[in-house]
């Protein structure tokens, strides 16, 4: 049975979505664990939700003075991490001729250079005993859906990317790196699409899909939690699509 006694887990965008059930699913599993997110009040319900021993630190990730406080308050809180999940990310749903720089410098900034950041330094404190990074991306890292998001898409490619280089990188040091791609989740991510269905519409996306429903948080929560678990000792440098098989019909 998988189980994180003694573990400290970091979930970074850990106040809502996928982020709020990994956080919510190690702690069961016996975890010390810390969450991150921008919304200083929403991180605070969330932390006491998921219980008193639970330390939130409000964070922008893509900003690097932030995630060096980050990494400071876990240490200084746990004096160790185990477990980073990178599952902090926004979306912006525009084709390539509707976005701005400014937007595509957002999400870029968000997604990839907001992992890239919590991974470098959260490295020091994942050598000094093993660990692991799980890196949320997508399945759009890999198809486009209509050319909507493109600058989501390239960013997940990026991470996917980036977890190859870690886990090329640092594995000699006892880190193992992987990523984690879902499919569609209902989200609050995704609720401006979810939210405007009609049952019809609805039934026809699920049509899509061989297991015939669409995803949950906590689906995703499990492959998250398997992939950093001891379980998962010499897998690295692995992508995981979490789809219900959509990507393989």
């Amino acid at each position: 049975m998988i189980r994180f006694d003694g573990k400290v887990v970091l979930v970074t965008g850990g106040t809502a979505g996928l982020g709020l059930a990994t956080a919510r699913l190690v702690r069961t599993l016996g975890a010390q664990v810390a969450i991150a997110g921008r919304d200083a009040a929403r991180g605070a319900a969330a932390a006491a939700a998921l219980g008193p021993d639970v330390l939130f630190v409000a964070a922008d990730v893509a900003r690097d003075d932030d995630v060096r406080r980050l990494m400071e308050e876990v240490r200084a809180r746990f004096r160790r991490l185990d477990v980073l999940v990178n599952s902090a990310g926004i979306l912006r749903r525009l084709a390539v001729d509707e976005e701005d720089a400014a937007g595509w410098d957002e999400v870029m900034a968000v997604n990839l250079r907001g992992t890239f950041l919590c991974c470098k330094h959260a490295l020091p404190l994942l050598c000094a005993q093993g660990g692991a990074i799980v890196n949320i991306a997508s399945v759009l890292a890999f198809r486009a859906q209509q050319g909507r998001s493109p600058g989501y898409d390239a960013s997940k490619a990026g991470v996917v990317a980036l977890t190859r280089a870690l886990a090329v990188r640092y594995g000699p040091a006892g880190v193992r790196a992987n990523a984690v791609c879902p499919g569609f989740v209902e989200t609050e991510l995704n609720r401006d699409v979810w939210g405007t269905w009609t049952p019809a519409q609805r039934q026809a996306f699920v049509e899509l899909y061989p297991l015939r429903r669409l995803g949950t948080p906590e689906d995703v929560a499990a492959a998250v939690v398997f992939l950093a678990s001891d379980a998962a000792a010499w897998i690295t440098g692995a992508t995981l699509v979490v789809d219900g098989g959509r990507s393989a019909s």
